[in-house]
């Protein structure tokens, strides 16, 4: 009788090993099954597509066309970086100076709008990507905070990015008096590389979603609680590096209860990396891609 029991404890126990050894191979080796398990694990309600200075692959970064281009390819978010003028106007451009993205030299800090405004910020991208060049790219401007709001409203997101962020210029202040202005507060989000920018305009206006830029020099693992608790104090979210993150850094973000959303990701092996370690958006230049790869993890998870 105990000889029986124990030939049959044998069997159901191989039988057992057999099923666990067979599906950790179908996980390992099966992309629906992966997203299939990560969506009852950890179902996100949305992962965003944000359209990193719009849709900048194909239309000159940070302007109105790139982020016009961005709405037709359906992005969620359009990410936009925001400089002062010398005339303290909120400005939509990456760089301190005018140089790289437009035919113009010098610092935006030392220029009045009406300076900025006769710069060509489309050109460039026509001769340094003729294969996605569009004449009228030429001659677009670059933009302020205030016609972007005013052409597109609340038709699409928006993530703001400060970029500099000092004693004087008292940015966060006047940020939050155009999202006001515009009624804006439900469609805006803000993200900084600067943690005090950040914790400055949490105590301006608790209802707008911030998000921690971050730069990690190799792929993390885990970060301490501190620091994610020390987040959590001012941000939803934070925006690593795709380069600086794995796996098990996602998994950790995400159950402290942070968001976790990567940039810049271009190539469609990454996004499709980022989307089953269950991200809850990816920054990239080339929306449609993005969109692409969620589509495809969908039909391949539908059993």
């Amino acid at each position: 009788m105990v000889k029986t029991y124990r030939q049959k404890a044998y069997f159901i126990g191989i039988h057992v090993l057999l099923v666990i050894f067979l599906f950790s191979t179908l996980y390992a080796y099966s992309p629906s099954i992966r997203v299939k398990v990560k969506e009852i694990i950890d179902p996100a309600d949305k992962v965003y597509t944000i359209a990193h200075r719009g849709a900048s692959g194909y239309a000159p970064e940070n302007t109105l066309p790139a982020f016009e281009l961005a709405i037709e390819m359906k992005a969620d978010y359009i990410e936009l970086d925001i400089q002062l003028t010398k005339d303290h106007i909120p400005v939509v451009i990456h760089d301190e100076s005018v140089n790289r993205t437009t035919n113009g030299k010098g610092y935006v800090r030392n220029m009045t709008l009406e300076q900025i405004k006769r710069f060509d910020a489309g050109s460039w991208f026509n001769e340094a990507y003729p294969m996605f060049a569009r004449d009228k790219y030429a001659g677009t401007s670059i933009p302020t905070l205030d016609q972007v709001f005013d052409t597109f409203g609340k038709n699409i997101y928006y993530i703001l990015e400060i970029k500099d962020s000092t004693p004087n210029n008292n940015i966060e202040s006047l940020l939050n008096e155009y999202i006001t202005k515009y009624d804006m507060e439900n469609v805006v989000a803000i993200h900084s590389f600067s943690g005090t920018s950040l914790r400055k305009f949490h105590k301006i206006n608790q209802d707008i979603p911030l998000y921690q830029l971050v730069w990690n020099d190799y792929a993390v693992v885990r970060v301490s609680e501190a620091y994610l608790a020390d987040l959590k104090s001012y941000a939803v979210g934070i925006s690593p590096n795709f380069q600086g993150i794995t796996s098990a850094y996602v998994a950790q973000v995400k159950n402290s209860g942070l968001k976790v959303m990567p940039y810049t990701v271009n190539y469609q092996v990454n996004m499709n990396k980022a989307y089953l370690w269950g991200v809850d958006g990816v920054y990239t230049n080339f929306p449609d891609r993005f969109l692409e790869v969620i589509e495809t993890n969908r039909e391949n998870a539908q059993w």
